[in-house]
């Protein structure tokens, strides 16, 4: 099909036949501002999808110890072994970027001895390392391990400054798992050799039972060192429970501060009367400073019957990490929540800025100390909090989320307070009247982000040499700028190879042998690329958190979507600016009672990318012709859509969807108590359209939740059915279309009912090779494949342990012209493979040669269809005209595919106003012809 830039050739060929001037403009002017079709996030949404995906059916609970499934993935072979038979191939998968995005960062730290040289590291993504400013970045930590990083520390000691440590374990905000339990940490990590290699502190290793959490160090907030002891190695950490201190290095540790949970070894601490966040800070003068909240786990959870405040909460502090001492003010409300502290240059001023039903931001300063004790003040009224107004002008740390405060270590009066958006102070947030809002969303006040910034703060350093160069640490990973001090602040990205991005999805051009990929992110939105390599840049389309894409044959249509199933048509220019939208999400979609999913599945027909179907919870929409819906709409639209009624389900809810390649054969799961699948013939047939169900909880997971369907692009009735849940059997194969199912899990289970420490499961493909056939599992432990499923006794092989690892991936994504696999990870990025043993060919369609169009019902009261058969692709454009010759409605005027196409018409005019009965034209226009279809409105 050709481009949308084709427009301008048909316009001409309207003209020299005098068509009438009545075709729309297409040209949409782009959005006041890109974000305007954006939205914030909803982080519970976020948890509960997650939670849906991965809890054990059997317990609710999402019942995973990673370092146990790391382990289980030690045992599987993988096609590098040299000592492994089974495959004599290893498939190459290189980094496909995104090289110019960076993902969700809370620690980073210059070294001491050079600015140059940077550590950073992203909550699901691994440590980085760049030793020119942020130039390029290299991998320092092996993907195989549990990469959740939350803090970083060096010791700057002289002669132990190649000692650095990393804390793991994210409490708030990470979909790699679900609130409910969310992603761990495995403890803490040292180097020795400036973070080239990384190893596990063995203190600090959890020993968590699949369903529990037991060690306080599988949640560390915040790391402090003391440098001034030159004959201890003295680490403090601030973990779940309350602060814990080393004096070896972390070979052994006490309890300072907070409840003694130290090698607790199985009991569980879910419910533990413990302090949920933590913090601690030391000042240069050496003074340490910590918080306890008022929120316990026993009283946040909700299921622990605990109302009661933590009876110790408060600020606290020590002069030698040992002894602390209560400075709690009366200004602090009662119930606080997460707590971030920071202090000036010379350590004499220190904020506490705390979250909670009541905001506090409180500044203490230090007059002397005297036999270890602080003389200090408390400022008689609280600092101020941003509140720009609007949507996105007031200070939100969205739960607690993102917070961060600092100092500029020049000037004690100039202070910078994150939440969504990074704000600037020049009277240490005294008054209203001198803050400026810096980072985050636009100050236009929309879902736009800053120019060049990125919402959602962690963390700042400012530069040893020049503190006005200040890095800041986001959901967007590393910006720089050059001049924090400016009345309008300038952002450049330093994430040239710093590859964190969480991805939900990954899709490519299906048609041609393309670069293209599109990919929704956590936090980032959707970001495309068109180029060979790791390196080139990818350029932002929609914000929110990222969901499904889809690219449309050779049209210029790119659909890209946000939580909640907001689906937008796009198309951009050159420059891959956005030019033109359409939402194009149904009216009606996503019930109350059985919503859409947080990321929402939804897929072109290969066959004919206009048609869309997509899962609304209980049932399953089809819209016949996307093209046909006008451009620059942001709300839901009725144009074109169908519920499909024979698809309503009672009970459960469409959790995948797969549309056949060659057949007209849609495949949706059904998760819920009893799982299965819908099978749809004739899809895009309303005459013979048919439903097949199969629902079995004998040989299917109950309650298990269907994260993929994978088709053969060969034989639609030959499929695998993947359940991403912990503790069941996850990979099933039909050859009859769903009717009966045999387990392949294999050796991707520990034990064979499913129990045990085998990975979640997430996508599949079959890939038709040259030998027969190879199957791709994505997996929260990597990429694994087999090209002999062969029941229980399947061999899973791991797919490039030192790139990909035991990364978590998301979604892949298969083209048959090319053998091209593109796959999408939760914090390593992408990858792309060309399989060199995949079967090519090029799916086809019998079309018939005649251009032939119809109407039905005809006559209509309500709406109407309008059928037309396309000999090849081509624009048409579609106009509704009177008895008189009048234009009534532009209906169409957009590429359409060769083969069965159809639009609607509701009985209105262009106006929207309902039009009277009588007689009425479409005319269609076609490579130069005009074709007219009757049709007749009747009275209502």
């Amino acid at each position: 099909m050709r481009k949308l830039t084709g427009y301008f050739l048909i316009l001409t060929t309207f003209l020299i036949i005098r068509v009438p001037d009545w075709y729309p403009d297409y040209s949409i002017s782009t959005p006041g501002e890109q974000g305007s079709i954006g939205t914030q996030e909803d982080p519970n949404a976020r948890h509960n999808y997650e939670h849906q995906l991965l809890a054990d059916p059997k317990t609710g609970v999402i019942s995973v110890n990673r370092k146990a499934e790391l382990s289980f993935a030690k045992t599987l072979p993988n096609k590098s072994d040299d000592t492994n038979q089974l495959r004599t191939t290893q498939t190459t998968f290189r980094k496909a970027g995104p090289y110019n995005i960076g993902g969700r960062t809370r620690a980073a730290a210059f070294d001491i001895r050079d600015e140059k040289t940077l550590l950073a590291g992203g909550v699901s993504g691994n440590i980085w390392k760049t030793t020119n400013s942020g130039v390029s970045w290299t991998r320092s930590s092996t993907p195989n391990i549990r990469n959740s990083v939350t803090t970083l520390a060096q010791d700057t000691r002289s002669g132990m400054q190649d000692t650095w440590y990393f804390g793991t374990g994210e409490l708030l905000g990470n979909s790699a798992r679900s609130l409910v339990s969310p992603y761990r940490g495995s403890g803490i990590y040292k180097t020795t050799d400036n973070g080239e290699t990384w190893s596990i502190l063995e203190s600090t290793i959890d020993n968590a039972s699949p369903d529990n959490f037991t060690s306080m160090f599988q949640y560390v907030w915040r790391m402090a060192l003391d440098p001034e002891n030159l004959d201890q190695s003295v680490i403090l950490a601030a973990t779940f429970g309350g602060v814990v201190r080393s004096t070896d290095g972390g070979e052994t540790w006490s309890t300072v501060l907070g409840e003694p949970l130290i090698n607790l070894g199985v009991e569980d601490l879910n419910c533990a009367d413990a302090p949920f966040y933590t913090e601690i800070h030391r000042t240069s003068s050496g003074i340490f400073f910590a918080s306890l909240s008022s929120v316990s786990a026993a009283n946040r959870s909700g299921v622990c019957k605990n109302d009661t405040r933590y009876s110790r909460a408060g600020y606290y502090y020590s002069v030698n990490g040992i002894n602390w001492k209560e400075i709690t003010p009366g200004l602090l409300p009662s119930q606080h929540h997460r707590t971030v502290i920071n202090s000036n240059s010379s350590g004499s001023e220190v904020y506490f800025l705390s979250d909670g039903p009541q905001q506090s931001f409180l500044k203490f300063t230090v007059n002397r100390i005297i036999a270890n004790t602080i003389d200090g003040t408390w400022r008689s009224a609280p600092s101020v909090i941003p509140k720009l107004g609007g949507t996105y002008g007031d200070f939100d740390t969205q739960g607690g989320y993102n917070m961060m405060v600092a100092v500029h270590p020049n000037n004690d009066q100039v202070v910078y307070v994150g939440g969504t958006n990074l704000y600037r102070s020049t009277d240490g947030f005294s008054t209203n009247n001198n803050i400026d809002w810096i980072g985050g969303y636009s100050p236009e006040n929309d879902a736009s982000q800053y120019e060049d910034h990125h919402a959602d703060q962690h963390l700042v350093l400012f530069t040893p040499s020049n503190p006005n160069i200040m890095i800041s640490c986001s959901d967007g990973g590393l910006i720089k700028t050059t001049n924090n001090l400016a009345e309008t602040v300038s952002w450049t990205s330093l994430n040239n190879g710093y590859v964190t991005s969480q991805f939900y999805s990954i899709s490519q051009r299906k048609n041609s042998r393309s670069n293209e990929m599109i990919g929704g992110m956590q936090d980032n939105g959707s970001w495309f690329r068109n180029s060979v390599g790791e390196n080139p840049p990818w350029n932002r389309i929609l914000g929110g958190d990222g969901g499904y894409s889809a690219i449309s044959g050779e049209s210029d249509y790119r659909y890209v979507s946000f939580q909640n199933s907001q689906i937008y048509r796009t198309t951009l220019n050159d420059n891959y600016k956005l030019t033109s939208f359409a939402r194009v999400d149904p009216v009606g979609g996503g019930n109350d009672g059985v919503p859409y999913l947080f990321i929402n599945p939804y897929e072109l027909d290969p066959k004919n990318e206009n048609r869309m179907f997509l899962l609304g919870g209980n049932v399953i929409w089809r819209n016949n012709n996307l093209a046909q819906i006008p451009g620059g709409v942001q709300s839901p639209t009725p144009i074109g859509w169908d519920k499909l009624e024979t698809t309503i389900i009672n009970d459960g809810f469409y959790s995948c969807i797969s549309v056949g390649v060659q057949s007209d054969i849609v495949y949706a799961g059904i998760s819920g108590a009893q799982p299965g699948l819908v099978r749809i013939n004739d899809a895009s047939d309303d005459k013979a359209l048919t439903t097949v169900f199969h629902r079995d909880s004998l040989t299917l997971p109950r309650g298990g939740h269907v994260a993929s369907i994978g088709i053969n692009p060969e034989n639609s009735q030959h499929i695998v059915m993947v359940f991403s849940n912990y503790n069941v059997s996850s990979i099933f194969e039909s050859f009859d279309g769903g009717l009966s199912f045999y387990d392949i899990s294999g050796n991707l289970e520990e034990f064979p009912d499913g129990r045990g420490n085998g990975p979640s499961v997430r996508w599949v493909e079959i890939v038709p090779t040259t030998a027969g056939f190879t199957y791709y599992v994505g997996t929260s432990i990597g990429l694994y494949s087999t090209n002999q499923a062969q029941r229980e006794n399947t061999i899973w092989e791991q797919n490039d342990p030192e790139e990909i690892g035991h990364a978590v991936i998301a979604m892949m994504d298969y083209r048959t012209i090319d053998g091209r696999l593109v796959i999408a990870t939760h914090g390593s990025g992408t990858f792309e493979s060309y399989l060199t043993d995949a079967k090519l060919f090029t799916p086809t369609d019998e079309i018939s040669p005649e251009f032939t169009t119809s109407a039905f019902p005809n006559p209509f009261m309500e709406q109407i269809s309008i059928v037309y058969n396309l000999p090849e692709d081509q624009e048409v454009a579609i106009g509704l005209f009177d008895d008189s010759g009048k234009l009534v409605k532009t209906l169409l005027f957009a590429p359409q595919y060769a083969g069965k196409n159809q639009i609607t018409w509701d009985g209105k005019n262009n106006a929207g106003v309902p039009v009277k009965p009588g007689i009425y034209f479409a005319v269609i226009y076609y490579k130069g012809e005009k074709y007219t279809e009757r049709l007749i409105r009747l009275p209502q």
